[in-house]
């Protein structure tokens, strides 16, 4: 079980409001919010598809009954000792790749432009995909 501590705030993103408005072709601000929420979750998803930290957060992770194991997102930095439930560990991240930005960026695309689509009706996007693969990682 994985729970967030402290979130990134709107500063701490990957990708800028103006960088998404520039992506998007968006020249006014009624949709700021919008999109600034799109960008969080934009990013969260990539973090979630590759367990790869985008932003530093605080998470207390409670690891599976059979014992210590690898933390779900990296880089981190553990606080606890290992053994002790729950692990409190802070991601690290250092510079994101350009294409984990891109990702973000076209999932904030995505967001925006299907903002009223259902579950079923929303696209794959295969550029996404082959932005975020390399940094997948896989487990058994």
């Amino acid at each position: 079980m994985l729970r967030l501590v402290t979130a990134p705030g709107a500063d701490d993103e990957p990708v800028s409001l103006a960088e998404a408005k520039q992506h998007l072709v968006v020249i006014h601000d009624a949709d700021d919010l919008l999109i600034a929420s799109y960008i969080a979750a934009a990013r969260e998803v990539v973090e979630q598809q590759t367990c790869y930290a985008l932003v530093a957060a605080t998470y207390d992770w409670t690891p599976a009954a059979t014992g210590w194991s690898e933390l779900p997102i990296e880089p981190a930095v553990v606080d606890s000792e290992p053994g002790t439930i729950p692990v409190r560990f802070t991601t690290a991240p250092g510079p994101v790749p350009a294409a984990l930005r891109a990702a973000v960026l076209l999932k904030v695309g995505d967001l925006y432009s299907n903002r009223e689509a259902s579950v079923q009706g929303l696209s794959e996007n295969p550029a996404f995909d082959r932005l975020t693969f390399p940094f997948r990682r896989f487990r058994p």
